[in-house]
């Protein structure tokens, strides 16, 4: 099972060598999950509209309080060198914002905002794709393994799930 992620990831991270326009791609689409961009989104939220803002950025500070611990628990846990650490022949782009590779925090973190812009905006559908790309974003440019993305959307996953009922529980 190893071999076929990291031949994946390889292949991936060779579009990125190879082709500036996929590296600029996936880099554009990694910097729309960094941590602050959350904080910029909610900004932007309230600013369109401040009241249908302040449920989903509440659960959000649920989500975030429970994911935020839980992902360094397992990254400290599990120490998963990066595969640019692992391997001569994975280059990385950017530089990662921490030491260890599994979970992937920018996969988790995209996936809880994701699943809260779902679950009060349910008509905004089509960023579904979002964490898919933003975890594609980071094999392709050298930071993660894919195993390392879909534990972060399974930590994703549960966060907001326990966020939604502690929000349930609170109204």
């Amino acid at each position: 099972m190893h071999k076929i992620e990291l031949n994946i990831s390889v292949r991936l991270n060779r579009l990125a060598k190879n082709y500036k326009s996929i590296f600029y791609l996936f880099r554009i689409i990694t910097f729309t999950a960094e941590w602050w961009m959350y904080l910029f989104y909610a900004i932007v939220l309230l600013i369109i509209n401040y009241k249908d803002a302040v449920p989903p950025i509440q659960m959000g500070l649920i989500a975030y309080s429970i994911h935020y611990p839980a992902y360094y628990i397992i990254k400290n846990i599990l120490k998963r060198k990066r595969p640019f650490e692992s391997y001569d022949y994975i280059k990385y782009f950017i530089k990662p914002p921490d030491k260890y590779s599994l979970p992937s925090g920018h996969a988790s973190a995209s996936t809880i905002t994701t699943l809260i812009i779902l679950y009060f905006f349910p008509n905004l559908y089509l960023i579904i794709a979002w964490p898919a790309l933003v975890s594609i974003s980071r094999i392709v440019l050298g930071l993660h393994y894919i195993s390392d993305t879909m534990i972060g959307f399974l930590l994703g996953w549960i966060c907001f799930y326990i966020a939604e009922i502690i929000w349930v529980i609170l109204l």
